[in-house]
């Protein structure tokens, strides 16, 4: 064996080793990903909760989410109350808009929780609020707000 075929047959093995360490690389970013978007979602349902526990823990804001008063009608003491509750829970939508336009967070979960936050904008008092409050939000999750409230005025017209 010659100095050159030894030669060639280390070139061969250096760059059969950089293909494995580079296919070993993809899967672990694949896997890191995966428990990326896994992470996201737990977080999410977290939140959910957590927020969700607040309407349990005190009636008077259940009251309040069910009321059909205007905003303008509630009192400081409802409208703080109120306006801590959607900031968390917009808050909340605003980090699921923002990991679903970035490929963190699933399609199929984001259908879920697109739909919950419609719904809050079905009530005229929250829409309110929103505009009230979205300057704190970022301006591409204030658009989708907006289009999703102008599609249910548009729902609640053809009804």
């Amino acid at each position: 064996m010659t100095l050159e075929t030894i030669a060639q047959l280390a070139s061969i093995v250096a760059s059969l080793a950089v293909v494995i360490s580079l296919i070993f690389i993809g899967l672990q970013l694949q896997q890191n990903a995966h428990l990326t978007r896994m992470a996201a979602a737990q977080t999410s349902a977290q939140m959910l909760s957590e927020n969700f526990g607040r309407v349990i823990e005190f009636p008077d804001l259940a009251e309040l989410l069910v009321s059909t008063d205007d905003y303008a009608n509630w009192s400081p003491a409802q409208r703080l109350r109120m306006s801590n509750f959607l900031s968390v829970s917009f808050r909340h939508h605003e980090v699921l808009f923002t990991h679903r336009r970035y490929g963190i967070f699933e399609d199929e979960l984001w259908e879920g929780a697109n739909a919950r936050l419609r719904s809050q904008l079905r009530d005229a008092a929250v829409c309110e609020w929103f505009e009230d409050s979205c300057e704190f939000y970022s301006k591409s999750f204030v658009a989708h707000v907006r289009k999703l409230a102008a599609q249910n005025r548009v729902e609640a017209q053809d009804a």
